[in-house]
């Protein structure tokens, strides 16, 4: 029997500016975690806006996915896209992470893309159209490599 893979793509606002504390804490938990579920993604955060691709068993991933919208760290969750796929985009990662300067000229497309209204109130509705949100996150991944 072949499991479904997808990947499941979203933004969210954070509900306070996250410490580098919170955010290594985070990461710990969510690579500990993820291999057990047969996961893999990418976590963006900057400028209080978290981007993140899940990539998986589609059971695992929907699963994830329902826990995030209950998690307290963050709110105005967007799906912005959900699909099947073939292969994996972040194989090897159980979850890259990049921290996004929005001042700076790749932070700059992302700040575009996610907008805030006012800082704590949540994200406008992202200017962003499928495969662009997975596109971004690309580019921050092989910015690690």
């Amino acid at each position: 029997m072949t499991t479904e893979l997808i990947h499941l793509i979203y933004c969210s606002t954070a509900t306070h500016e996250m410490s580098e504390a919170e955010l290594l804490a985070l990461l710990a938990v969510a690579r500990a975690q993820n291999p057990l579920l047969r996961l893999t993604g990418m976590l963006l955060y900057g400028g209080g806006v978290f981007l993140q691709v899940l990539e998986g068993p589609a059971a695992s991933v929907d699963m994830l996915y329902k826990k995030l919208e209950r998690d307290p760290r963050h709110h105005s969750l967007f799906l912005l896209e959900r699909e099947p796929i073939r292969e994996r985009s972040f194989p090897d990662w159980s979850m890259g992470f990049h921290y996004v300067d929005t001042n700076s000229p790749a932070g700059a497309d992302f700040a575009g893309a996610f907008s805030l209204r006012q800082p704590g109130q949540g994200l406008d509705k992202p200017d962003i159209r499928p495969g662009i949100a997975l596109e971004i996150l690309r580019q921050f991944a092989r910015s690690q490599r």
